[in-house]
């Protein structure tokens, strides 16, 4: 018996879970009766941990706590090798007794080399045993999980609180005709506080501005020395930053032209490193690149991509491009909203339009835009997404405003405008024509 481990699974079984708000996840998705390993994979500090707390609130009602078992890998006092998770089952049943079934969740553990290796041993041979798994790695993802756990797991990505989610952390109860209510005013003000300081838990129950902000240079500081310098031994730091910095005031970009960039900031760098940062960024579930949609892989590979992030904190604290743009932070918000969702989007651009995204799956054309009512902005976004229209052969168009509702109907085609707020909520509208 290690005394480390013994040590963490005792303080673990006196401490349990702290007190915690409950986010919006449906436990019965989580299969009973069929044998598979669950992971909960997303971005460091989007409440991975505090869900599987939920997860186990909700075992701890039908099943003893003496069954289940918590232990966060990034504890200093485990040793992150394969050694230590050959020894939990032994150690809990030497000191608990063996107890079926037995339920372990396993934080962070892609710090430990090879964990894969150790999890489908024990999937396959202790079916009295169920893994739970968490990581801020797109490693347990359902994309990206090794090939050894292929068809044994089953994959939760986990983002920062959605609206619905943070509305109830801020105290916020949705009234049932919101649209006629006085509370709509108060809605549009934590709409735009929700923009432009995210959903990252912790940062949205703090009210003071100047801590949120030191919160967010904490996470972007942690996400970068462990997520990445660490993970995958960046042997120059600073010169990742200087990458970071550049995407974060970046709506459009090329390898190429940030290789060039950086070279005239003095840094000797090489494209392959670039991209190296900017898969480790991804992987990390910090930042997400999309290409523009077409039926060429060539196409795609030579036009510049657009990046989103994880969290629009991000945006508005360590941007100088974007930090007071809210056209540009509902962008990202809509985008991150469409991960939650199971998308991934692209982008798609032709001669004098744009369409911000375009979901294949759907045959969906989506704009944003914060203010329709300019005759400008509204003759630009309805030319966009009318040209992706005609050119992919789609009918299914959506413009997401700031709070403005209609359809419009052009050229034989009828958009759908639906303010952002209704969009998040999933709240159904019903627009007139104009």
């Amino acid at each position: 018996m290690k005394p480390e481990i013994a040590k963490v699974l005792v303080e673990w079984q006196e401490s349990w879970t702290p007190p915690l708000i409950e986010r919006e996840f449906d436990m019965s998705l989580i299969p009973q009766n069929i044998n598979k390993v669950i992971t909960f994979a997303g971005c460091r500090r989007v409440g991975k941990t505090y869900l599987m707390f939920q997860l186990i609130n909700e075992l701890s009602k039908k099943i003893p706590k003496e069954k289940i078992f918590y232990i966060n890998f990034e504890d200093e006092r485990l040793e992150k090798r394969i050694d230590t998770l050959t020894e939990i089952i032994p150690t809990i049943e030497e000191l608990f007794g063996r107890k079926d079934p037995l339920y372990l969740f396993l934080d962070e553990i892609q710090n430990i080399e090879g964990w894969d290796t150790w999890v489908r041993r024990i999937n396959d041979s202790r079916r009295d045993i169920r893994l739970f798994l968490s990581g801020s790695s797109s490693k347990l993802s359902s994309r990206e999980i090794p090939t050894s756990l292929r068809g044994r797991a089953l994959t939760f990505e986990v983002f920062p609180l959605n609206f619905r989610e943070f509305l109830k952390f801020r105290g916020f109860k949705l009234p049932k005709n919101l649209e006629f209510s006085d509370k709509k005013f108060e809605l549009l003000n934590l709409l735009r506080e929700y923009l432009l300081y995210g959903g990252f838990p912790e940062i949205v129950l703090v009210n003071d501005v100047r801590i949120k902000r030191m919160l967010v240079r904490e996470y972007f500081n942690t996400i970068v020395s462990l997520d990445i310098v660490e993970r995958y031994n960046v042997r120059d730091p600073e010169e990742l930053r200087t990458f970071i910095r550049l995407l974060l005031n970046s709506e459009y970009f090329s390898l190429s032209k940030l290789e060039k960039t950086m070279k005239s900031m003095g840094y000797s760098i090489s494209k392959a490193t670039l991209s190296n940062y900017l898969r480790y960024l991804a992987e990390c579930y910090f930042a997400f690149p999309i290409e523009i949609y077409a039926s060429k892989v060539k196409l795609r590979i030579q036009h510049p991509k657009k990046i989103y992030f994880v969290d629009t904190s991000f945006l508005t604290f360590l941007s100088v491009k974007f930090s007071d743009n809210i056209g540009k932070l509902m962008e990202n918000t809509v985008f991150v909203e469409l991960m939650r969702r199971g998308y991934y989007p692209n982008y798609a651009k032709g001669n004098n339009w744009e369409v911000d995204f375009v979901i294949p799956e759907e045959e969906l054309l989506i704009q944003v835009s914060y203010d329709v009512t300019n005759p400008e902005t509204m003759k630009r976004e309805v030319r966009g997404i009318t040209s992706a229209s005609k050119v992919f052969g789609w009918s299914n168009l959506l413009v997401i405003t700031w709070d403005y509702e209609s359809y419009l109907s052009f050229n034989g085609r009828e958009i759908k405008f639906v303010p952002l707020w209704k969009w998040l909520l999933g709240v159904q509208f019903y627009p007139t024509s104009k």
